[in-house]
């Protein structure tokens, strides 16, 4: 980059830059390393964990088909958007030493700055059946909100949640429904943990 430039051009550099050094990874499949990492930093499974660093990679939107069918009810597929949000450089080398000293490489670190929004896109709104008007949140069980006993302590739950089982394009997964106010107390837990763990 030329010195004196004007920064939104080098922006657009970089992000240029990192779009050619990304499509060249784009594709393969995540190393036995990587996926152990994110294993070990989020909680996944290793199918989860190479599925999410590829969507991540690809930096597009994908359709995550879903089906769960509930007595009596068929949930239509869910977009599943994983669009890569890229720290700067200048970002990345300030933090750099602290985060790989903690198991971060800057590909998981944009993914733990990610997980609260991951969360709210790959969830979906379900109306309660025979209360009109009444919606819950249902997600899928996984990463750092794998166990129902977790998520009643982070969500502040007076009982366990309600577990639903569904399937997934890698099989049988667990979906979790919670009211309005728990998912927004599970989102606020996730954005911490991007601050604590970050």
């Amino acid at each position: 980059m030329a010195e004196n430039a004007d920064p939104l051009w080098d922006e657009l550099e970089r992000l240029a830059e990192a779009s050619i050094a990304d499509s060249q990874i784009a594709n393969q499949y995540p190393s036995p390393e990587t996926v152990e990492r994110w294993q070990r930093l989020f909680g996944y499974s290793s199918v989860e964990a190479a599925r999410l660093i590829t969507a991540q990679r690809q930096d597009s939107m994908h359709m995550h088909r879903i089906k769960q069918t509930l007595p009596d009810e068929s949930l239509p597929l869910t977009p599943f958007p994983v669009t890569r949000q890229r720290i700067t450089d200048e970002h990345w080398a300030l933090i750099k030493d602290a985060e790989e000293a903690a198991g971060y490489d800057r590909e998981a670190y944009e993914h733990l700055q990610r997980l609260s929004d991951l969360f709210e896109s790959t969830g979906m709104m379900l109306p309660v059946k025979g209360q009109e008007g009444r919606v819950v949140f249902g997600f899928r069980m996984g990463g750092l909100l794998d166990t129902v006993e977790k998520i009643k302590d982070v969500g502040m739950m007076e009982e366990l949640p309600k577990i639903e089982d569904g399937w997934s394009e890698s099989g049988p997964v667990k979906f979790c429904l919670v009211d309005m106010d728990t998912k927004k107390r599970l989102k606020e837990w996730l954005t911490q943990q991007a601050v604590l763990k970050g």
